[in-house]
Order: structure tokens, then C-alpha cells, then sequence
């Protein structure tokens, strides 16, 4: 008899089992929402990275250009809008200020999100004045 009672200490009951399957489908449900948001926030900077590699291309050809002929304005490269303006530095300084806005959209899980904008600012020296 009392081999029998000890056997049936040992297992666990049918309360247990389903309390530990509840906490489990909770712990996997919260995993599966973070790796979403994880997931959103990776392709954010990925267009934020490609964003800012077209912004610097762009005051690269700037900087190729003589400062003399280098202009404001804006194009669209990889769907990613950039506005560019030029400016003299300052009197007696051989440089232009260089801003660039670029703007591009956000995805969400319905498409196509909200847009937003970056801002970058820079200076040229100029050798052609």
C-alpha cells in the first residue's frame, strides 16, 4: 500500500501540466511580438542607412563639382526624396554650407507607412575660388 502511495506522489497532476502550458503560451506570445517589433525596428534602419548613404553621395558630387557651379535642388533616388541647399559660408571663408533634407517612407504590415525626414548639414571647402 504503501508503494502505491509513493507512486502516486511522484507525478504531476493534470492542474500542474495545464498551469505550465498556460505560462509556456504566454512566454511564446510574448517572444513572437518582440521579434515583430525587433523586425520593424531593423528595416527603420535600413532605410534610415540607405537614406543617409544617398545624402552623402549626394554632397560627394557636390564636392566633385566647382563651387562656383554648385546650385540647390531636388531629386528622387530609389524612392527616397532629397532636397538640397547651397550657401556661402561666410565672407572671406572658401566654402559653401551644404544642408540636405532626405525623405523617405516607413513601412508597416499594411504597406507603405508614414514618411520621415532626415536632416543633414555639411561644408565644402573650395579650391576653384
Amino acid at each position: 500500500m504503501k508503494l502505491r502511495l509513493l507512486r502516486s506522489r511522484r507525478a504531476f497532476t493534470l492542474l500542474e501540466i495545464l498551469i505550465a502550458l498556460v505560462l509556456l503560451g504566454v512566454g511564446v506570445l510574448g517572444v513572437s511580438a518582440s521579434a515583430t517589433l525587433v523586425s520593424r525596428m531593423v528595416g527603420d534602419g535600413s532605410r534610415l542607412t540607405l537614406a543617409a548613404t544617398i545624402a552623402t553621395a549626394r554632397l560627394e558630387r557636390l564636392r566633385a563639382i566647382p563651387c562656383a557651379s554648385a546650385t540647390s535642388g531636388t531629386a528622387i533616388t530609389r524612392g527616397i526624396e532629397e532636397r538640397w541647399s547651397v550657401a556661402a559660408l561666410g565672407p572671406g571663408l572658401n566654402a559653401l554650407e551644404v544642408q540636405l533634407s532626405v525623405t523617405y517612407p516607413l513601412r508597416t504590415q499594411f504597406g507603405t507607412g508614414p514618411t520621415r525626414t532626415q536632416l543633414f548639414r555639411g561644408a565644402i571647402h573650395c579650391t576653384d575660388a
